[in-house]
């Protein structure tokens, strides 16, 4: 369980901290962040990564890629049920996101599909043959105001951040334009190597493509730079210090609907926020330090933006998946 994953300290908190900033970030601009020496960065940072503490991934935006959409699936199954179903979905390609969750859901993923077909062939054929699942929920998301692209969990200073990120070359953000773009076999090629590992190196890259540096590293940042790759540093909130996690389902009147959705977007706490098809219209992820601090998110943050009809709030439990990565007992 989430509240169970030990917290980083000191030095690996603030190096965490830096990587979520800027994933592929340097180890010189790594210890800058972090207020420590580059020696220090690269021995921890290995160890960190070694261990699966944090994973630094690409993820091709399919969107983007005209590979397909998103929708979140939520799940009702039957008394002791819901790990196994939650373990199977983690195991199907199409999930990149699967948690376990409390209230009157009790399990929450979210699919990356081809086509409204494709989704169709999930819902009604392979899900339907999932045993334990009494009821199920389909949300299309429409639009995406923020990801754990740019989720630094509020631990990096305004200062430091804007440096960081001045250094990015993926989009980390989602109101930066983007350019449509069909992905050829060495794109790919490429995708599939960070998907593996955001932090190989060009010349790592290079190897395993069979060219030379300069066009893996000319591929990889093209990619970039368009929104097509775009890198994120994957860890459990609980290690730096955010253990309870929420799902929140917002009713919003269509007219509030964007402010709303830029507002959620613009706090710490929230990995991320999007506007859906279906009865909650703005969902997405919270992660805080404890209960007070999730009362206080719900009651000021949530409880003060315009236009908010009905809120309902599952809570995290454990997270079976994120980023595509299945976090097993080693991970947490």
């Amino acid at each position: 369980m989430m509240e169970d994953i030990a917290a980083l300290q000191d030095v690996d908190l603030r190096i965490t901290a830096a990587l979520l900033a800027h994933p592929r970030a340097r180890v010189g601009a790594i210890a800058a962040a972090a207020a420590t020496s580059a020696p220090t960065v690269s021995r921890r940072l290995a160890t960190l990564l070694d261990d699966d503490v944090v994973r630094v991934v690409g993820v091709v935006d399919q969107q983007r890629a005209d590979a397909g959409f998103a929708a979140f699936l939520r799940l009702r199954c039957v008394p002791g049920a819901s790990v196994d179903v939650a373990q199977a979905l983690a195991r199907w390609p199409e999930s990149g996101y699967v948690a376990l969750i409390g209230g009157d859901l009790d399990c929450a993923a979210q699919l990356h599909v081809r086509s409204t077909r494709h989704l169709l062939e999930i819902t009604g054929g392979r899900l339907k043959a999932l045993p334990g699942v009494v009821g199920s929920s389909t949300l299309k998301i429409i639009r995406r105001f923020s990801t754990p692209h740019g989720w630094t969990g509020g631990l990096v200073p305004d200062r430091a951040l804007a440096t960081l990120r001045a250094d990015r070359m993926d989009h980390w953000s989602e109101e930066r334009p983007h350019t449509r773009h069909d992905l050829d076999e060495l794109d790919r090629g490429v995708v599939a190597a960070l998907a593996e590992d955001g932090r190989m190196s060009w010349r790592e890259l290079a190897e395993r493509l069979g060219v030379q540096p300069a066009t893996a590293s000319r591929r990889a940042e093209a990619l970039m730079s368009k929104g097509l790759l775009r890198l994120r540093a994957v860890v459990q909130p609980a290690r730096i210090g955010q253990p309870v996690i929420a799902f929140i389902w917002l009713r919003v009147a269509p007219s509030r609907l964007e402010a709303a959705g830029r507002a959620l977007a613009a706090h710490p706490n929230v990995l991320n926020i999007a506007a859906t098809t279906g009865q909650p219209n703005l969902c997405g992820e919270v992660a805080v330090g404890g209960d007070e601090e999730l009362y206080t998110f719900l009651t000021d943050d949530v409880g003060s933006l315009p236009g908010v009809m009905a809120v309902d709030v599952s809570d995290g439990l454990d997270v079976i998946k994120r980023a595509s990565l299945v976090f097993d007992e080693r991970a947490a």
